[in-house]
């Protein structure tokens, strides 16, 4: 079978590799679509290293090809499914303790990791999540992603009833937006991009700032009776986000640093002020296998709508410009396709 390879930065290779036989507790997958995720292009640039040669590729879904003697699961030939890619040790003491978003051995050479840009998978069958034959598997390739943001938006303790805001508005951003809506929250979005901002709206945001034209926490403030947000999810690697969390929540408020940086920029926020203020600040990691189950069924349900968010499909040929265009803050998700459903 055919796979581009990372062999080094910025090196992707088109190569014949084989094809994966499964051992008796495994799946088979021909895969269908793969998101071109920031993971990726991370990989990609070299600002994040594994190893080499690698297979990208996370956020996938597929149809199962083959399934092995020993899988307990009703998984049959033909059935359309979305992939977990990151794979546990369920070895490790954070996945014995129930975080396995935090597994010590997720990315270790000697795991199958990744994997999602070729186009055969053989996979561990809790790794397949089965999705109705009515679901687009484009849109079953956003299964990782909308996991992420239960996570997320769990850790932030998030209720029913509570207003959120969400400080920028590209893919994982609108995706946190219409997962709290789910959750019953009503949800202001931010962002310097006009564009995005229209989009937050026609997906159900309560409303939209600028903060590049009006000042964040003030807006927040007047749409919330002056208190503040009750919670805010950061998903923007701007620094100036940082400030404006803080400034934009209530007292009491939580905050969780959804996103990452390319540098280490300090809290905004000095220990009296999170003293007397009781904010809550944490960060989150990836997802579980119960997150990965949860977003599996949104999808399914047609609760979380993702089809905006495909701004284009490339080839397997054409893997290194889709993570290139992809890079590109004029496009949410871009998505490896490898044919026809």
């Amino acid at each position: 079978m055919k796979a581009p390879v990372l062999t080094a930065p910025q090196t992707l290779e088109l190569q014949d590799i084989e094809k994966p036989s499964i051992r008796d507790d495994e799946v088979l997958v021909k895969l269908s679509y793969c998101g071109i995720c920031t993971l990726e292009q991370r990989l990609y640039t070299g600002a994040m290293k594994i190893f080499y040669p690698l297979v990208l590729g996370h956020e996938a879904s597929g149809r199962v090809e083959e399934v092995g003697s020993r899988v307990l699961s009703s998984l049959q030939p033909g059935t359309k499914v979305a992939l977990d890619l990151v794979t546990r040790c369920n070895e490790c003491y954070f996945c014995r303790t129930g975080n396995s978003n935090l597994c010590e051995n997720r990315f270790k050479k000697g795991q199958k990791v990744l994997g999602g840009f070729a186009e055969y998978i053989a996979v561990k069958a809790t790794q397949v999540f089965p999705v109705p034959e009515s679901l687009d598997l484009k849109i079953a390739a956003f299964a990782e992603p909308v996991a992420c943001c239960i996570r997320s938006l769990q850790r932030l303790r998030l209720t029913l009833a509570e207003d959120l805001l969400i400080i920028g508005a590209g893919p994982m951003g609108l995706m946190h937006l219409q997962v709290a809506l789910a959750m019953g929250a009503r949800v202001l979005v931010a962002d310097v991009n006009e564009k995005r901002l229209q989009d937050a709206l026609a997906l159900g945001a309560f409303g939209t700032v600028n903060p590049a034209k009006e000042k964040l926490a003030e807006v927040v403030k007047e749409r919330t009776e002056g208190r503040g947000a009750d919670a805010c999810v950061v998903t923007t690697a701007a620094h100036s986000a940082l400030k404006d969390a803080f400034d934009s929540v209530r007292k009491g408020g939580r905050i969780n640093i959804y996103t990452s940086y390319g540098d280490a920029p300090e809290l905004p926020m000095d220990a009296n002020t999170l003293h007397r203020n009781e904010y809550l600040v944490t960060g989150t990691e990836g997802r579980t296998a119960e997150d990965f189950h949860k977003a599996v069924r949104l999808l399914s349900f047609g609760i979380v709508k993702v089809d905006s968010l495909v701004s284009k499909t490339v080839s397997m040929e054409k893997a290194e410009e889709g993570i290139q265009a992809a890079m590109s803050e004029e496009t949410f998700r871009v998505l490896l396709a490898h044919g026809q459903e």
